[in-house]
Formats: structure tokens, sequence, C-alpha cells
């Protein structure tokens, strides 16, 4: 792989995570993405694997869990705890976080288990333990945790409902049963183990006073076991093949923790997304509008950068927005309304933006800037005010991440919505699709939109829609982009369902 195409993977993975391009060493993302195979085959040996980062993220995994459950779950007692860890920093869960994050993509392997095909539970594991190690040592704990939580959500709310095959303890339940009803114990014998040591298949059958009551398979006796136990159940009527137990009762922390998230998608099929834009927030204590938006199950943070010049207000330039960094995992979309974007690309970027906008109407150069963003290891956009004409765009569409139709005239927020800006939506959203930039190019709008106008701009073909004053205005800001959450969901089934497929944050 060349050195241009890897900085380009690794800043796609870090913007995935919510990172800035540059928050990982890069050293140390190629190492956590290289897995221990490379060690075995001669060809490969060259590459810098480095399995003290496994060893690191296995264990901030496990405090980050513990952690949660300590907080979340107060009346569980060490049992209940130990069984959803176990679950959640499992191979199975594991990898199917890093499924849904794409890993393998990013993956470097050995010549052997590049040849074996489809990647494995465990390497897949490995690899995300690894790249957990990489993003303490590079970030911080807390940030860490906050990720970790993010990509591990879905396996989290599965375990602490007992509803994960791997949380339910067959073997005990049918232990249970015999014990009470017949005073034996069940007896656990393996019928065979196939496969190299470090992915063995093992065939287990369980008896009971010598008569076979079920048999079961896995990848360790564990699973085996627990496989057996369950057919063994449903052979005795104990348990309905096709039944599924009521979830545990969720308890209230844990349950608020889970419905701040339950309209977002790690898996990026969402086609339409929430940016609220922290320009309408309090400035004085902008870490809890974070927080609200984090709750609020928003997908970006729109910031909001005045200079004075172009624009006739002040806001934040990159120190404030580096110290909020730290405090979200959010995608951080800079909109730049400055007249000399190019000379702070890169403090930008340095400072935490995912996406950077710059105005058409103050770049001089604008191929030049965009060429900038994109080196900076961000995703370029270009924003339109309200007179300027969507056909300066069409040379450079190709090259860019985003458009930014401004629906009010850039400075302030709380201005009505200009009804003009639908018809210029509907004219890039066609020259998007005549240059075939479905999959890559999203249309975002800025200003005026509320109740009354969300559902027309949608319908023109916004992808991203900015809302400010209509969320941090209101008395409840986390409720109230529940509620346009809701309103993009039913919107993205009306408009979205029989169209264009949904694009990647």
């Amino acid at each position: 792989m060349n050195d241009a195409k890897e900085a380009s993977q690794q800043a796609e993975l870090l913007h995935k995570l919510g990172l800035a391009p540059k928050a990982v060493d890069p050293d140390l993302l190629r190492q956590a993405l290289t897995h221990k195979s490379v060690v075995v085959d001669k060809a490969t040996q060259h590459l810098p694997h480095n399995e003290r980062l496994e060893y690191l993220g296995d264990a901030f995994l496990k405090s980050s869990i513990s952690e949660w459950l300590f907080l979340h779950l107060t009346d569980a007692d060490e049992g209940r705890m130990s069984q959803i860890r176990s679950y959640v920093v499992s191979d199975a869960a594991l990898s199917k976080a890093a499924a849904r994050l794409d890993l393998a993509r990013y993956i470097l392997l050995g010549d052997s288990e590049r040849a074996a095909g489809e990647l494995r539970e465990s390497i897949l594991a490995n690899v995300l333990e690894s790249l957990c190690g990489a993003l303490f040592l590079s970030t911080d704990f807390r940030t860490t945790a906050r990720i970790i939580l993010e990509l591990l959500k879905p396996e989290l709310k599965l375990a602490v409902q007992g509803q994960a095959e791997e949380v339910l303890n067959y073997k005990a339940m049918l232990q249970e049963h015999t014990q009470a009803q017949l005073k034996v114990l069940p007896e656990y014998e393996v019928l065979s183990s196939e496969g190299p040591d470090h992915d063995r298949q093992f065939n287990i059958q369980v008896s009971l006073n010598e008569k076979v009551l079920g048999r079961g398979s896995g990848r360790s006796k564990k699973k085996a076991e627990q496989d057996a136990a369950r057919n063994a159940m449903i052979q005795m009527k104990l348990l309905d093949r096709n039944s599924h137990d009521e979830p545990n009762p969720m308890p209230k922390k844990a349950a608020n923790f889970f419905d701040a998230v339950s309209v977002k998608r790690l898996d990026r099929k969402k086609a339409l997304m929430l940016a609220p834009s922290i320009l309408s927030a309090d400035f004085s204590c902008l870490g809890d509008a974070l927080k609200q938006i984090d709750e609020g199950g928003a997908e970006w943070v729109h910031l909001d950068v005045m200079d004075g010049h172009f624009v006739p207000n002040l806001t934040l330039g990159p120190p404030v927005i580096k110290a909020l960094r730290p405090h979200s995992a959010k995608v951080f979309d800079a909109h730049l309304m400055m007249t000399n974007p190019q000379d702070y690309i890169e403090a930008f970027a340095q400072a935490g933006c995912n996406r950077i906008t710059v105005h058409y109407e103050t770049c001089q150069h604008l191929d030049r800037v965009v060429s900038q963003i994109l080196d900076a290891g961000a995703l370029p956009g270009v924003s339109l005010n309200p007179h300027t004409p969507v056909s300066v765009l069409e040379d450079i569409l190709h090259k860019l991440h985003l458009v930014l139709i401004m629906s009010v005239n850039p400075g302030f927020g709380g201005q009505k919505f200009i009804p003009r800006a639908l018809t210029r939506i509907h004219q890039v959203a066609d020259m998007r699709k005549a240059q075939g930039l479905e999959k890559q190019l999203l249309i975002e709008v800025d200003g005026g939109i509320n109740d009354q106008t969300l559902e027309a701009v949608i319908e023109a073909g916004a992808d991203a829609v900015v809302i400010g004053s209509a969320i941090f205005e209101q008395p409840d800001p986390v409720a109230t982009m529940r509620h346009y959450q809701h309103k993009l969901y039913e919107l993205e089934q009306r408009y979205r369902k029989n169209g264009k497929q949904g694009l990647k944050a």
C-alpha cells in the first residue's frame, strides 16, 4: 500500500470514529491495523505489528464496559456484571462491531490469512482491541471510552436485556433443572475437534444417566457445551426453538443511555442527518451543548466560524474547537465564513474538524483550497450564498464531498428561510445525479429550518440539515433534537425509500 493511500484510509477510519484526521499517530495506527499473522509469513515479517496494543486494548475495553455497568446498573451483582461484560468483550461481539465499522477494509494480513478468504471473528476482534489501545495512547481515557461505548452499544443493550445468546447460560439452566427434578447432573463429552489451535471447532454431546439429551458445536468447548445444553432443553420441551424470552427490565439510567442514541445508525445506512449548530447554544457552556447533541442522537456538530469580515459577526476559531474535541465523538462539521480560509485550513483540521466547508465567494483559487482540505485529511465542502448560481460548482463538483446551500444570508442565527433555496437544492441534486456523484456528495442546507420548512427541504433533495435556534432556543433541546430525528426518519421513508441509497457521513 502506498503512503498516500494509507494516509487516506487512516483518515477515513478516524472519521468514522468521530476523530480528526491526525488524532492518532500514523505509525501507531499502522501497528494496530497490522494483524499478528504477518510475523508468520516471510513476505510480511517486516510489517510493524505490535501485540502489546492488543493487550492494552483488551484491558481498556474491559475497564470501559465495567465502568459503564457500575454507573448504569446500580442493582446488578458482580455475577451479572461479569456475565454481561464477558459477552460484550467476546470475539463474537467485537467482530460485529468491527463489521459495522468495515474494519476488514483497513487490516493488513499475513499471506496465509489473506489466502484463507473471509476474516475470522478472532482476527476482527484482535485488531479492534489493538485499535482501542492505539486510541487510548493517542487521546485519553474519556474519549476512548466514549468511542468504545458507541461501537459496542448494540451488543451492550442485548446483553443488558439478557437477549444475547452468549449471555443466556443454557448450561446452568439445564443443570438447575436436572438437579432440582432428577437429583442428577448432566455430563458433557467431546465427540470431536477439528481445525488449528487458534480456530478449533468442537462437537459435544450432553447426556443424563447415559441417555443423550442433545449435541452442539462451537469454536470453543464452552460455546459447544452451551449449544448442546440449548438443544437438550429444546428436546426436553423446556425451551421453544422459536421463542424469544422477554427482555430483562431496563434500569432507568441505562434506558436513558440507550434512548439517547435510539435514532442513530452506526452502520451509516441512514440517508438524512441532523447537524445542530452550536452558534445558537450558550457560549458559556458549550461542553453542555455537546452533551445535549449526544443525548439527542444527532450525527454531526455544526461549527459556524465567522471572522467579522466576510460576515458581520465573530464566533469561534481553532483553539475553541480543539478544546471541544475531547468532549464529543461526533463528526465536527466546520463552516468557514471567512475571507482567507486557505490560511487556516490546517489549523482547523488539526483542531479536530472532520469536514471543512469554505465559501465559493471567498476563494479566488477554489480548486487549490479544496485540495488543501483533502491534504489536511478532512472532507471538503463548498457553500453558496443565496445570490450565487449553483452552476459555478459544475467543474469542481467531482472533488467535493458536500455542497452547503445557504437558505439565509450568512452571519446570524434565527433568520427566515428564503424559499428560492428549494430550487437551488433541486439544481445541485440534478447536477450531482448527472455526474454520478450520489455516493460521494452530500447536500446540506443551513438557515431557517424548522417544523414548517423541514419537509420541503428534504423533498428538494437535501441529505443534511443545519438547525440552530429551533433547537437551542427551545426549553428542552434534547427532546427537540429527538423530535427532529424522528421527523427525518419519517421523511427518509417517504422520500428516500425508492430513491438513492443512504450516503456515508
